[in-house]
């Protein structure tokens, strides 16, 4: 996968594919039912007088993550199907609401990243039309998302985190806003969409770079150290894991975090006790000081050995949900399954 191929897509209508069972599933994966777009498909069991509950997942969408989104929820589908519920798979159009209204489920899950999913539009939505959902609310996922406000808040409240400067196109600079290595950051992309990391000996004119995500970016100092990924369940620590870069990696990027091979992961993080305890602590508290403390919540920082030091990143509010993404695997260090994660998720959900 490329990190430079990335666009949003407006798209007027949603696809709707319900699911019942999962005799269809066995070899097509989610993207190939909305494939065909609202089509009866044979072979499924209704079984609605067993079923608990009607649960919608909002997939796809329109943001530059739309394929990371089918990714995560193919495997929540998947899940909540095996959990006995009647499973409506919405790829997210202008046209939701109305789509909601007919549909009347009893609780939304939340797989969308990025825009109008992880920003917290979809969450305000659902608030007025007071629909249990999966994850924060409105105002927890647009500080989240947004690098700026949640850097604020971190370094009101004492967490440590990487020097950093707001620049914005009209500033018109034409050098290193600061000194190198650092990190461009747009300010309200996830999954590392746009992140590029500007070391020394890289031929990189500032005065070059197009702002494609926005006419504001975060500057921020390149740390070097361990990457460290905390997975916070309904405001818990439950485990850690570090990434291991491979193939000359300098970075986690997009290609990295997406593509097999470019990275190990080290579960559990081999620390000391210490350290461990500590990166737990570190994770819950930004998880409360931007209100993020229900859903699945994966936070990156950085372990500096050289200034024995922790280094918190980012919280993703939205992190990926595939059998094989860092959250479910470091799950399984509190003996969760895939499906149990799933389960815990839906059973937090609320509006507010």
């Amino acid at each position: 996968m490329s990190n430079g191929n990335f666009k949003t897509v407006y798209k007027e209508k949603s696809l709707i594919v319900e699911l019942d069972s999962l005799r269809e599933l066995t070899d097509m994966k989610l993207i190939d039912f909305v494939n065909l777009q609202g089509k009866p498909i044979e072979g499924f069991v209704s079984g609605r007088n067993k079923i608990k509950k009607h649960v919608v997942v909002i997939g796809g969408g329109m943001s530059a993550e739309r394929e990371v989104s089918y990714m995560s929820s193919n495997g929540i589908v998947r899940s909540i199907i095996e959990l006995g519920h009647h499973v409506t798979f919405v790829d997210m159009g202008a046209d939701i609401a109305v789509v909601l209204l007919n549909l009347k489920p009893d609780v939304v899950y939340n797989a969308l990243h990025g825009t109008y999913g992880e920003d917290g539009c979809l969450p305000g939505l659902l608030n007025i039309m007071r629909i249990p959902y999966t994850g924060p609310g409105v105002l927890a996922s647009a500080i989240a998302l947004n690098k700026r406000k949640s850097c604020e808040i971190f370094r009101s409240t004492g967490i440590n985190i990487p020097k950093s400067k707001l620049i914005k196109k009209s500033d018109g600079y034409t050098k290193d806003p600061i000194k190198r290595p650092y990190v461009i950051k747009p300010l309200s992309q996830g999954s590392s969409v746009g992140v590029q990391v500007i070391f020394p000996e890289d031929i990189f004119s500032f005065g070059d770079y197009d702002f494609p995500y926005g006419d504001e970016i975060l500057v921020e100092e390149y740390i070097k150290g361990r990457e460290m990924q905390v997975a916070v369940l309904n405001g818990r620590a439950i485990g850690i894991l570090e990434i291991k870069l491979l193939k000359n990696k300098r970075f986690y990027d997009y290609e990295t975090k997406y593509t097999e091979g470019f990275s190990e992961h080290l579960l559990p993080a081999p620390v000391s006790s210490e350290i461990y305890n500590n990166m737990k602590a570190m994770a819950e508290k930004a998880c409360i000081a931007l209100d993020c403390v229900t859903g699945m919540i994966r936070v990156e920082m950085i372990y500096s050995s050289e200034k024995n030091a922790l280094y918190m990143l980012e919280v993703n509010t939205h992190p990926g949900m595939t059998p094989l993404s860092i959250c479910p695997e470091i799950a399984t260090l509190e003996n969760m399954s895939y499906k149990d994660l799933v389960k815990e998720i839906l059973e937090e959900a609320r509006f507010e």
